[in-house]
């Protein structure tokens, strides 16, 4: 948001971007939400660089990026993460339906961001799903992997 608020009024092209290395086991499904919403809102450009692994949270993060470059020897883990839940039988069911929608949120997602099908896609979210970056480069995860680190500068 800071960023954006300091470029108020300088043309998007003229921005400069906005740099996340990613290198992450993942994390919390809801702070990615919010992550990934802010990424999507900035009208100041965020470039993405997979730069080793990019794990669950993390990869659905770096899908939002909208540039997306990679180190070649970087990958991605992508799978339905894992939730541990409590209380009275009502209130699991509840979470547990809850917990279906945005694992079809996030499949969709996955299609929207990418080249995968709906059936690659579920076909290899059911566990850990490794991407390397030559195959994220070929189904549209990644846009570029980087040769020369000009580009990182």
């Amino acid at each position: 948001m800071k960023w954006n608020r300091e470029d108020k009024g300088i043309p998007e092209m003229d921005r400069k971007p906005i740099r996340l290395l990613f290198d992450s086991n993942g994390g919390d499904l809801d702070a990615q939400a919010a992550i990934c919403s802010a990424i999507e809102l900035s009208k100041t450009p965020v470039i993405g660089v997979a730069v080793g692994l990019v794990a669950s949270a993390a990869s659905l993060i770096y899908l939002s990026c909208h540039v997306r470059l990679a180190f070649k020897s970087s990958y991605f883990i992508l799978h339905k993460g894992s939730a541990a839940l409590s209380g009275d039988y009502e209130n699991i069911i509840s979470s547990i339906e809850d917990y279906k929608k945005e694992i079809n949120k996030m499949i969709e997602f996955i299609i929207e961001k990418s080249k995968y099908t709906k059936e690659e896609v579920e076909e290899h979210i059911n566990k850990d799903w490794y991407v390397r970056a030559q195959e994220a480069l070929e189904k549209g995860m990644v846009d570029e992997i980087v040769t020369d680190i000009n580009v990182l500068l």
